[in-house]
């Protein structure tokens, strides 16, 4: 049995082309090319390992194969959609909303999310992604 065994089960569910490494495992939306990579990171010093799940401009450690399984999950079903603030085109900050979150995005929304005050947050504009493309934000200024 495969430490990405879990991977094949989610694609019988969600469409998307999958390649697998030893240690890596990359998921292709087939619609809009949205890609989730998952790679095993090995530390020499006390022989354990970390999953790190990369999608858009988000990115999350596991120390557990099913906690990264069930992120992966999350982003799948679009329950976890990566928001990115920038300045002047360039990265500032970032993480992730809840899809439930995304019928609220205002500038009040954002400040408490992002605990900046509005005037620091009015400066910004920032994007959101989706692994359906159906929660997509094109950037845009804070507003």
């Amino acid at each position: 049995m495969s430490k990405w065994d879990f991977l094949n089960d989610f694609q019988k569910s969600f469409e998307f082309d999958l390649k697998i490494k030893s240690d890596e495992a990359v998921l292709t939306n087939r619609d809009t090319g949205e890609s989730i990579i998952v790679f095993e990171e090995r530390y020499i010093s006390d022989n354990s390992y970390e999953y790190v799940v990369c999608f858009s401009t988000q990115h999350c450690h596991f120390d557990d194969i099913d906690d990264a399984a069930e992120y992966i999950r999350l982003i799948l079903t679009d329950e976890v959609l990566p928001i990115e603030f920038y300045y002047n085109g360039k990265n500032r900050f970032g993480g992730e909303i809840r899809k439930s979150d995304f019928k609220k995005l205002s500038k009040e929304f954002l400040v408490s999310y992002s605990h900046h005050d509005e005037e620091y947050i009015s400066q910004l504009e920032y994007e959101v992604h989706s692994w359906s493309g159906k929660y997509n934000v094109e950037r845009r200024k804070v507003e």
